[in-house]
């Protein structure tokens, strides 16, 4: 099978334009919507962080001249709601990095194009001044694996585990982090877990019914990853670097090693890759500590054909706490998540809910505000899986599927970053 990627994803988009030419810029009549004046600043606030020169989409929108050959396609991406990608339900939750256009915006574009797509008289707003380099600033401390590593350019490459000590000798609250690959279309997702000396986190303890424990949660904690270390950052398609918000910061502690969990996937040439990772050291100690749980269901087994497997996994918390961001993880069959909060008085408070998942996008959502929950709430999340003909993705819908870590088996997996205790950062979550 060819494996899903985003650089397969945006191919899909250019090959929606195939043999489109540029267009002469038309005249703008006194009324029309142009380029310049109304839609060159909607494509800075939401789309020229990733279309433009050097980064993963196929196309840059940063000039009109850039711009005006996808005019059409644009108006179509827009109004399938499919760019800029975006899976959480609307109705459901508010989330600091939500990327969406307002309907007067989607009305913007939709005129722009029914004008001609004119470029329009008056200049163009400056493009903005992005970094090009580590996108969390200059790191305090930049680890990356010892050598690079080979990637094929066809076939199933198997994980890669690389451990890489910090060297640090005292402990360092983490304000920032950010994976980069050198070779950023070749890897699916990565983790970097941290594995401290002495004042570790111990591993969850398993209670005999599938279940297990540590010291803030009870349910299904994620064992393998567990027993690595906590996650310090992630990168996966569609997900931004780590930066946390003033008076908050993860935990570092000297002597710790860093492990890289990386997954390539080959994309029809030959390469390698050396990824590392940058961090940035909060000034100060935070007010609040956040942490991370991998929150997952292992032990399930998708039926062949089945159109809506659902699997359900829950986390009780055991002490007061508030929920930050949630990142659902999940392969090719996913169909949709849904979690909430379930109170100890039976209230059910939902937290997200993504109805049509992609697996092209392994977004994080960040709450506008931390979420506060009482000990003894449960977390509970809600996954459907389409094994089914009718999924265009699926591999094999005969096959009987299983948690695994290849592209072709499945998971249900999130990650939570959360807070013991009550929030006392004024500035929410990012």
């Amino acid at each position: 099978m060819r494996f899903v990627s985003a650089l397969i994803a945006w191919a899909a988009v250019v090959a929606t334009m195939a043999g489109q030419q540029p267009a002469p810029a038309p005249s703008a009549s006194a009324d029309a919507t142009t380029f310049n004046h109304d839609i060159a600043p909607i494509f800075q606030k939401h789309c020229t962080a990733c279309h433009r020169p050097g980064q993963m989409a196929p196309m840059s929108l940063l000039t009109y001249e850039s711009a005006r050959p996808w005019a059409r396609s644009i108006q179509r991406q827009v109004t399938a709601r499919t760019m800029p990608p975006w899976g959480a339900d609307p109705s459901v939750g508010a989330f600091s990095n939500d990327p969406s256009l307002s309907a007067s915006e989607m009305a913007t574009i939709n005129k722009w194009v029914t004008d001609g797509a004119p470029r329009g008289d008056s200049a163009a707003p400056p493009a903005p001044d992005y970094n090009e380099g580590w996108q969390i600033g200059t790191p305090d401390l930049v680890l990356s694996i010892p050598k690079p590593i080979a990637i094929p350019s066809k076939g199933i490459v198997d994980y890669y585990y690389i451990e890489v000590p910090t060297g640090l000798t005292e402990d360092h609250w983490i304000q920032a982090a950010e994976i980069r690959p050198t070779n950023r279309k070749a890897v699916h997702h990565a983790l970097a877990f941290v594995k401290s000396p002495g004042l570790a986190t111990p591993p969850p303890v398993p209670r005999g019914d599938g279940t297990s424990c540590n010291e803030d949660f009870c349910g299904d904690i994620e064992q393998h990853d567990a027993r690595m270390g906590p996650i310090l950052a992630a990168l996966a398609i569609g997900t931004n670097p780590e930066m946390y918000p003033a008076g908050t910061a993860k935990l570092l502690r000297a002597g710790s090693v860093l492990t890289f969990q990386v997954h390539y996937t080959p994309y029809g040439e030959e390469g390698s890759d050396q990824i590392g990772i940058g961090l940035v050291f909060a000034k100060e100690p935070p007010k609040v500590q956040l942490k991370m749980v991998p929150f997952s269901k292992q032990g399930f087994t998708i039926p062949p054909r089945a159109p809506n497997h659902v699997v359900e996994t829950w986390l009780e918390f055991k002490k007061d706490a508030a929920i930050w961001s949630i990142g659902p993880h999940a392969h090719l069959r996913s169909k949709s998540w849904s979690i909430e909060v379930v109170d100890p008085d039976g209230q059910r408070r939902p937290v997200l809910a993504v109805p049509a998942f992609d697996f092209n996008w392994q977004l994080v959502y960040r709450l506008v505000e931390p979420m506060p929950v009482r000990a003894g709430s449960k977390l509970h999340a809600i996954g459907v899986f389409d094994n089914s003909v009718n999924n265009k993705n699926n591999p094999d819908p005969n096959a009987e599927v299983k948690w695994g870590n290849m592209t072709t088996d499945e998971m249900m997996f999130a990650s939570i970053v959360y807070s013991i205790g009550p929030r006392s950062s004024p500035t929410g979550a990012r």
